[in-house]
């Protein structure tokens, strides 16, 4: 009677231990598991470059002034070589803007998908480098209230170290 106490002891005493691994790894499984998307996408590709983290400031800053329809803060976000910004001036876009039938209503950034050089200085004298960022927006058609969702690579420029919408 006494052996088989001795062996249900040293049993519980292993069972505790492997109960306690198995534990510890759950909880260290389970951290891991919830980690939010944007650090996983960190730690897959390497922390962001500064100049990517600008490019998606310059994005946002873009795409929230047209949220809230704030003409001078979009018209200020072209470049200054912007073929837009240089063809139209903000009487134009200004004219455009409060008559066109859709609405900027949501988006989401989805990435940087290129930053790169300048390397037609001759067509592009001002610009330093370009940047694609990819966007999924939607949009109302404000008569309707009807919404479409489309995506979109909006350019961007690095002009005197600053990014500007293309």
């Amino acid at each position: 009677m006494r052996l088989q106490t001795g062996y249900t002891t040293v049993f519980s005493g292993r069972l505790r231990k492997a109960a306690a691994v198995a534990a510890v790894l759950a909880i260290v499984c389970c951290a891991f598991a919830f980690v939010p998307p944007a650090i996983a996408e960190e730690t897959r590709d390497g922390i962001c470059s500064s100049e990517e983290k600008q490019v998606l400031q310059a994005a946002r800053t873009f795409l929230d002034a047209e949220l809230k329809r704030d003409f001078p803060g979009v018209y200020a976000c072209f470049a200054p070589s912007s073929p837009y910004a240089m063809e139209h001036s903000y009487e134009d876009y200004l004219r455009q803007a409060t008559t066109s039938p859709d609405r900027l209503v949501d988006y989401t950034i989805v990435g940087v998908s290129y930053i790169q050089e300048n390397e037609d200085t001759d067509a592009w004298p001002t610009v330093e480098k370009f940047a694609q960022v990819e966007v999924d927006l939607v949009f109302m058609h404000v008569p309707t209230k009807q919404q479409s969702m489309i995506n979109i690579g909006f350019v961007f420029f690095r002009e005197g170290g600053r990014w500007y919408k293309s």
